[in-house]
């Protein structure tokens, strides 16, 4: 699963849209006290967890070459 965001997005932005794309079912299963947003070396990740710390998805970042990064969320 795939999304596009401006490369100057914020958290909350970026956050927003995972949680769009995972769809109902998953989504109402994150818990954002569990889940975390951290830099790499080659740009931003995310691990979207449950309340109990399961692993939902694993989220990255790349860029697109056109300014904007793609983000891929890959669940577990």
């Amino acid at each position: 699963m795939q999304f596009t965001a401006s490369k100057d997005a914020n958290e909350d932005l970026i956050w927003s849209l995972i949680l769009n794309n995972l769809g109902s079912p998953l989504s109402s299963e994150v818990s954002p006290a569990t889940s975390a947003f951290f830099r790499t070396d080659d740009g931003i990740e995310c691990s979207v967890r449950k309340r109990n710390g399961d692993l939902i998805a694993h989220c990255y970042s790349e860029s697109d070459r056109m300014g904007q990064r793609r983000w891929t969320i890959d669940i577990k």
